[in-house]
């Protein structure tokens, strides 16, 4: 309003609604039920039977197959309401325990097939589970959750579900914990869901109307047709016999016709190498996939392929699967609700139920734990174990340990190479051989070595393990990931001054290379020694 005024809630305002369906003029004989407002099921009236016709198409059946595989591709899992509540936690239990103990129906194999019923609600708009109670062990639990049939039910103004009997065809009111229903994009004007397949009515009747038309053309122009020429002045019993001749030609494989008779096979050609008819049914079936899959990618690209529009599409794949789950996981998170109110009250947050998929080994996560590691962040040990779905070693005996390096030790170990000089003097100088000059001269030799690996070493560290160890303390304090700091890396280590590191380097090399060369020297003049010998 233009003068900000407005009126304040008073309490008979307070909880009601002012725009519902009863209030509606368009239902203005107050209907008990609302009707479905599907516009294929209004007109025909017979919902059941149209969606296992279609249900029973070939292609439509491979595409719910592959929405079926998708969803039972999945594990689930219960999860406590509250983690902090000890009674949510039992609760969780409680229901964990009916899923493990007590079975479904006597049709259903499992309780996820009983979760991809309630996910086929996506096809039929909504799909109604019955649920019925008795006490196990002193405890209230559904001791039968079964599917029924759609035409048992009809919903009322409010959304709620009416029961169809056969005294009261309008349908009777139900307590919401007899029954769980599954809805897919409900809404307050269509409780009753949008239905897929009626989404792929159209193409399915025009794909499979068609067929009949489709053999007769089949018969037509599928196989040579053949055209005789009789002689001209042939009497009408010379050409009759030559026609019935013709007639017996595709049944007798032979033909007996009088002399100067003449006879082609005639076979159809079209302009193109697909065939209207062809044509007409692939469009058919990629508006029926779309429908079901929301695959239009995959349905228009016919003998292409992109490796970027697949991936795409799987993405795209994997979010509508994702959505359809949910429908499953609400409708056994209604029954967990119940479980716990008749069990522990209405005080106690009742568990939910979700749906997970182990993740198989990935290089990519794997290197992504190892550069973690390298930069000193300590990542978790058994969440990477579960996350790369790998077991642990029960033991050295099980464990697979990394194979051993059989190179020289590093240069820049200096125990180590302090050890590789003692096993060279032990292995070729005896005392007897070697004055305390010699030994003098090679700890001199080692003594310099040491002296340039300690150089480069504390130089490295100043120019480029300091400022690292820096940058790295930065991005924690600042609450930045891990993500960020491999982003800001490749700047850091462009701007990183190796230039005294390099200097030292090549010194350590020089005179690595000096000292092979005195050795050999040396060698080759005791060789002449021996052999002068």
């Amino acid at each position: 309003m233009a003068d900000n005024k407005f009126t304040k809630p008073t309490k008979e305002m307070l909880g009601q609604e002012i725009a519902s369906t009863g209030n509606d003029w368009s239902f203005f004989n107050k209907l008990s039920a609302l009707p479905n407002p599907d516009p294929i099921l209004r007109r025909i009236g017979k919902s059941a039977e149209v969606y296992n016709s279609i249900m029973a198409d070939g292609h439509v059946t491979g595409d719910v197959r592959s929405i079926r595989g998708s969803f039972r591709s999945h594990s689930y899992r219960v999860l406590a309401g509250d983690e902090s509540d000890s009674r949510a936690q039992d609760a969780r239990e409680l229901c964990e325990y009916w899923l493990e103990h007590i079975k479904p129906n006597s049709v259903a194999q499992d309780w996820l097939e009983v979760m991809w019923q309630q996910c086929s609600a996506i096809f039929t708009g909504y799909k109604v589970h019955e649920v019925v109670w008795n006490y196990r062990e002193g405890k209230l639990l559904p001791v039968l959750v079964k599917d029924r049939a759609n035409n048992r039910f009809r919903f009322d103004v409010n959304g709620d579900l009416l029961l169809i009997k056969p005294d009261n065809p309008q349908g009777v009111a139900v307590e919401p914990w007899q029954f769980v229903v599954s809805r897919h994009m409900a809404t307050c004007d269509n409780p009753y869901g949008e239905a897929l397949l009626s989404r792929c009515f159209w193409p399915w009747t025009f794909k499979t109307g068609g067929f009949k038309y489709f053999m007769q053309y089949c018969e037509k122009f599928g196989v040579p047709v053949p055209f005789g020429q009789y002689p001209q002045g042939a009497s009408p019993k010379e050409i009759d016999a030559f026609e019935d001749s013709l007639a017996g030609f595709i049944n007798n494989s032979y033909i007996l016709a009088p002399d100067g008779s003449k006879l082609e096979l005639l076979t159809p050609t079209g302009s193109g190498s697909t065939l209207p008819q062809e044509s007409l049914i692939n469009l058919c079936n990629r508006e029926m996939s779309k429908a079901l899959t929301s695959q239009a990618m995959t349905a228009e690209l016919q003998n292409v392929g992109a490796r970027a529009a697949s991936e795409t599409a799987a993405e795209r794949q994997l979010s509508v699967n994702d959505a359809d789950r949910d429908i499953a996981a609400g409708s056994m998170s209604e029954i967990f609700k119940w479980i716990t109110l008749f069990n522990f009250g209405d005080s106690v947050a009742p568990p939910v139920l979700e749906f997970y998929k182990d993740s198989a080994a990935s290089k990519e996560r794997a290197e992504t734990y190892k550069i973690a590691a390298d930069m000193g962040l300590r990542p978790s040990r058994r969440a990477m174990l579960e996350e790369l779905n790998i077991p642990d070693a029960v033991d050295d005996n099980d464990a697979i340990l990394p194979s051993v390096s059989t190179s020289a030790p590093n240069i820049t170990d200096k125990n180590a190479v302090q050890t590789q000089f003692n096993q060279s003097l032990n292995d070729d100088l005896t005392f007897s051989q070697a004055d305390s000059k010699t030994i003098a001269a090679a700890k001199a030799e080692l003594d310099l070595e040491n002296a340039v690996i300690d150089a480069v070493d504390a130089q490295f560290e100043a120019d480029v393990i300091q400022p690292f160890a820096d940058m790295l303390d930065e991005f924690a304090a600042a609450g930045k990931t891990l993500a960020e700091f491999q982003e800001s890396l490749g700047a850091f280590l462009g701007g990183v001054d190796t230039e005294n590191v390099r200097v030292l380097t090549e010194q350590a090399l020089i005179l690595s290379a000096l000292n092979e060369m005195v050795d050999h020297t040396e060698q080759l003049a005791a060789d002449e020694v021996l052999n002068a010998k």
